[in-house]
C-alpha cells in the first residue's frame, strides 16, 4: 500500500480488506484535518452500517496504487470520513475535529469526568488531589457509549479549579488506532446532534 497521491475529484473504488463486504464507488472530496473525505454516488444509504468506524478498506483507482483506510464515520452531509495512517496519524500534530462531551473517564483509578474530547486528547475535571507529574503518561480509561477505550496520556495545562475538582486538558500519547477511530466516530456523531439541534430551533 502505498500513501493518498490522487487528487481531489479522482473516482474511487472501495472495498472492504478483510471479508466480502460490498463495494463502494465514491468520489475524493478532500483532506481535512488529516482525515480523507469522500462523497459516494447519489443516492447511497446506510453507510454507517455498512462502513462502521475501524473498518479496514481499500481505495483503488484506474491509475494509482491501492490506499488502504480506515473507516470513521459519516458527515453530517453524508460524506464518507476515513483515514490513511500516514496521514491521520495522531503522532503528527494534525488537528482534529473536538466535540463538548460528558463522559466517564478514569484516570489512574481515580474517577474524573471528560468534558471535551478529540482524537488526539481531552479536557477532564479531575479530583485535585489526583498526581499528574509533568511529562509523565497516565494511564486513562474513557467509557465511550458501549465500549470502554484505554489510552495513555499526559497533562499538557490546567485550568480553574474548585475544592472538588480542577478542569485538566490532555495530550494522548499512547492510543490502539482502531480506539482512537472510535474516538473521531464519536466526536463526528456528537457534531451530527448538535447541528440537528441548531436546525430544530
Amino acid at each position: 500500500m502505498t500513501s493518498l497521491t490522487f487528487p481531489p475529484g479522482t473516482i474511487v473504488s472501495l472495498e472492504p480488506l478483510e471479508g466480502s463486504g460490498e463495494k463502494l464507488d465514491a468520489t475524493f472530496t478532500r483532506l481535512e484535518d488529516g482525515l480523507v473525505v469522500l462523497t459516494p454516488a447519489q443516492g447511497v444509504r446506510g453507510l454507517s452500517s455498512r462502513f462502521p468506524p475501524g473498518m479496514r478498506l481499500i481505495a483503488r483507482t484506474a491509475s494509482d496504487d491501492p490506499v488502504q483506510l480506515s473507516a470513521v464515520g459519516v458527515s453530517e452531509a453524508g460524506e464518507l470520513v476515513a483515514r490513511v495512517p500516514a496521514i491521520g496519524d495522531f503522532f503528527g500534530k494534525r488537528r482534529f475535529y473536538r466535540s463538548a462531551v460528558d463522559l466517564p473517564l478514569r484516570i489512574d483509578g481515580k474517577m474524573c469526568r471528560a468534558v471535551d474530547l478529540s482524537g488526539c486528547g481531552l479536557l477532564a475535571h479531575v479530583p485535585p488531589d489526583l498526581p499528574l507529574p509533568s511529562g509523565k503518561a497516565v494511564r486513562a480509561d474513557l467509557a465511550l457509549e458501549r465500549k470502554v477505550v484505554t489510552v495513555r496520556m499526559t497533562a499538557v495545562r490546567a485550568g480553574e479549579g474548585t475544592f472538588r475538582s480542577q478542569l485538566v486538558g490532555f495530550d494522548f500519547v499512547e492510543v490502539d488506532e482502531r480506539d482512537q477511530d472510535r474516538i473521531i466516530a464519536y466526536v463526528l456523531g456528537q457534531e451530527r446532534k448538535r447541528v440537528k439541534a441548531m436546525r430544530g430551533r
